[in-house]
């Protein structure tokens, strides 16, 4: 399944897409507190292919998308990556594959949109497989966390996975996110994006330093929370479990944190960029 839908009938969210922008084979999607760049040097196996997961809402007032996914060029251009050393650890870390009915243009096709009908675009955080694809919203308001935009700022965002280079490319602005005081349990920040309740944009760092997710909620449907790579598996994250990939203290705040908010909304359901289950649950009456 590369693509799933769930529609509802009231409220300003017409409908909720998921897609698929290439696929990835990850490692410690079950962290134990290994450091990184130790199963960086020592693993010698990793995941089975996992989904690279989007989203496209639809809002009566834009068509919004969560994440733009990995870009083919990662898979042809020899300079994507930095040289040297790091660049050999970008490698090992994740390998990639975008089919050609997996890139942007072709998923949004087959939901019956282009590149120009987006009027809104958030990224869970910079790294490639989550805001990648970025070149064609030159005149769209893109949005990630004001400490992810920060890691920009620094001397070696690569050190953070984030290939400065590339995100974001020449002509696209990529704007912090005004969080402000929330009401939602657990979440103290948050940013209503059209201001009236359903997309609600909200810090979720760890990961990376300002990972952050959007919670969608509608009348008449359960609410979602997606997450991009907060987990690679809602199931381990009710566990305490988190990948051993981010900052383990920050992380763990983090699931205790949407465990809050699961208590304040019991139907809530979350989907993660990488889960292969996650299509299935959006798509779930």
């Amino acid at each position: 399944m590369t693509r799933a839908t769930s529609t509802t009938t009231a409220g300003p969210v017409r409908a909720v897409h998921g897609i698929t922008l290439g696929e990835v084979r990850p490692k410690n999607i079950e962290g134990t507190g290994t450091p990184m760049l130790w199963w960086t040097l020592t693993a010698r196996t990793w995941s089975p292919w996992l989904p690279v997961l989007a989203f496209v809402i639809e809002h009566e007032r834009g068509l919004v998308l969560f994440d733009t996914g990995e870009s083919p060029d990662s898979l042809s251009d020899k300079n994507y990556y930095p040289g040297g050393m790091l660049g050999w650890v970008y490698r090992r870390q994740a390998r990639f594959r975008v089919p050609a009915e997996q890139t942007l243009t072709a998923q949004l096709a087959a939901l019956g949109y282009a590149l120009g009908d987006i009027t809104h675009v958030a990224l869970s955080h910079l790294h490639q497989d989550h805001a990648g694809n970025l070149e064609p919203f030159t005149n769209v308001p893109v949005y990630a966390a004001p400490a992810e935009l920060a890691l920009l700022e620094q001397s070696t965002p690569e050190l953070h996975g984030v290939l400065a280079r590339r995100i974001p490319p020449p002509g696209v602005t990529v704007t912090a996110v005004p969080f402000t005081s929330g009401v939602l349990p657990g979440f103290p920040e948050s940013h209503d994006l059209f201001g009236d309740g359903t997309l609600v944009l909200l810090p979720t760092p760890g990961h990376s330093p300002g990972s952050m997710s959007l919670l969608i909620r509608r009348p008449d449907a359960a609410p979602l929370l997606l997450v991009g790579d907060v987990t690679y598996d809602p199931a381990l994250l009710r566990r305490g479990i988190v990948p051993d990939v981010g900052d383990r203290a920050t992380q763990l705040e983090t699931a205790t944190r949407i465990a809050l908010l699961q208590q304040h909304l019991p139907t809530l359901r979350i989907l993660a960029a990488h889960d292969p289950h996650a299509l299935t649950a959006l798509a779930a009456p």
